[in-house]
C-alpha cells in the first residue's frame, strides 16, 4: 500500500489539474520509499529535484486556471504557492549541500497534510468558478499534458 493515494474526492474538476495532483502524490510516495527503504530507487535530491519541476509547471497552470475562470481568491492561492515553492527550494539546498536530516518522516507528513489541505480546501474553492467555463481546458492544455500521464516531464 502507499503512503498516499490519490481520492475522487479531490478531483477539481478540471482533468489536468487533477492529472498534476496524481503526479505530485506519486512524488511523495518516491520520497517516502526513499526515506523508508522500501525499495525506493530515487535519491531524496532526485525527487526534489522533480519537485522543483513539478512546482513550476503545476502552480503556473493552476494559476492560468483561475485567471481564466475569474477566481477571486487568486492573490493568496498564489501566495500559498510562493511559500510551497521556497520549502522545496529550502530542503533541495539542504540536499545540496549533503545533509540529509531534512528528509523525515515528518517531512513526509507535512507534505501529505498541506497537499490535502490545499487541494480539499484551496483547490476546491475554485471549483465552481472552472466547472463549465469555455476557457479552462483551453488553457490547461496549454501547458501541455498533465503530469501524472507525462511523469517523464518531471525526471
Amino acid at each position: 500500500m502507499s503512503f498516499y493515494e490519490w481520492s475522487d474526492s479531490m478531483s477539481v474538476g478540471v482533468d489536468l489539474i487533477d492529472s498534476d495532483h496524481k503526479a505530485l502524490i506519486d512524488l511523495i510516495n518516491l520520497l517516502h520509499d526513499s526515506v523508508v527503504g522500501e525499495g525506493g530507487k530515487q535519491s531524496a535530491q532526485d525527487v526534489f529535484d522533480r519537485l522543483i519541476a513539478y512546482t513550476e509547471i503545476h502552480f503556473a497552470r493552476e494559476e492560468k486556471v483561475m485567471e481564466a475562470c475569474g477566481f477571486s481568491g487568486l492573490t493568496p492561492h498564489k501566495d500559498e504557492h510562493v511559500d510551497f515553492t521556497e520549502r522545496v527550494y529550502e530542503i533541495r539546498e539542504k540536499l545540496q549541500s549533503g545533509d540529509e536530516s531534512p528528509i523525515t518522516n515528518e517531512l513526509l507528513v507535512y507534505l501529505k497534510r498541506w497537499l490535502n489541505a490545499h487541494i480539499l480546501i484551496q483547490d476546491m474553492a475554485y471549483k465552481p468558478y472552472a466547472h463549465g467555463h469555455p476557457d479552462v481546458a483551453e488553457v490547461a492544455r496549454s501547458f501541455g499534458p498533465g503530469l501524472f500521464e507525462q511523469r517523464s516531464v518531471l525526471k
